[in-house]
This record gives structure tokens, C-alpha cells and sequence, in this order.
């Protein structure tokens, strides 16, 4: 079986496991997502990494990641329907161009990302993630 690109057109959408909405409700939050692409990926974990030491043999790395997990959700997160704020309002949902690295993408804008509780926001970065690994398939070949 040959190796499949990544479909960076593909949507999807998902619910959180920490939606006290029944799954499939119409009460419940659902965000769309989008195909990271690599480049895209590589850079923002590259951020997220730090290294200390004085030689290669006292080097130690630090990767950022709840800082990680903001990046792919501002550039992951391509919609959101049924969000609300603490008094039950509706959040409409917004994002702005930002270039990133010599690309343009469309960046959530942080009134959204700043009241997302951090469980949900480290959720969606790794569904996000996870879009970019082999299938079990590919990953056998």
C-alpha cells in the first residue's frame, strides 16, 4: 500500500469527551477542524522546544506543551457551533490572517482561545496531531 498525503482541505467535526451534552445532541459544542500541514506542524513544535546545556553531553530539552497545543488549535480550529460564554450566550466564532513562517493561514483570534478551558484546548490539539501520523497501515508497511 502506497503512502496517502494529507488532505489539507479536509474538515471534520468533533465533540468533546467533557461535553456534558449527550453525544450526537443538539446542545452540544462541536468544533470543526482542519488538516495542520506539516510544514505548518513542524514549525509550531520546533517553537515549543527548548534546549539547555553547555555540551552535547549536558543538554537537556524542553518541549512547551500547553503552549504547543494553543498554536495547533489557533490554526486548527476552523469553526465552532453551540459555543457559549459563562452566562450562557453564544461566542461567535472569529479568526484573522496571520503569517506564520512565510504562510498564510487563518488564526483563531484569541478572545476564543483565551476562555477555552485548557482540557478542551490539549483535546483538540491532539486530534489535531493526530491527523498528521501514519495510519497503522502505512506506519506496518
Amino acid at each position: 500500500m502506497a503512502i496517502k498525503t494529507l488532505n489539507l482541505d479536509a474538515e471534520w467535526d468533533f465533540v468533546s469527551k467533557h461535553d456534558a451534552a449527550e453525544k450526537g445532541s443538539e446542545d452540544a459544542t462541536v468544533f470543526t477542524l482542519g488538516t495542520l500541514s506539516n510544514r505548518l506542524l513542524s514549525y509550531l513544535s520546533d517553537k515549543a522546544t527548548t534546549f539547555k546545556g553547555t555540551s552535547e553531553e549536558d543538554v537537556e530539552a524542553s518541549i512547551m506543551n500547553a503552549s504547543l497545543a494553543i498554536q495547533v488549535v489557533r490554526f486548527g480550529l476552523k469553526g465552532v457551533r453551540n459555543l457559549q460564554d459563562h452566562d450562557g450566550n453564544a461566542i461567535e466564532f472569529e479568526t484573522q490572517k496571520q503569517n506564520v513562517n512565510g504562510m498564510d493561514v487563518a488564526a483563531v483570534k484569541n478572545s476564543i482561545l483565551d476562555v477555552l478551558p485548557k482540557a478542551i484546548v490539549m483535546e483538540i490539539a491532539d486530534e489535531l496531531q493526530k491527523r498528521n501520523d501514519l495510519s497503522e497501515k502505512e506506519a506496518k508497511n
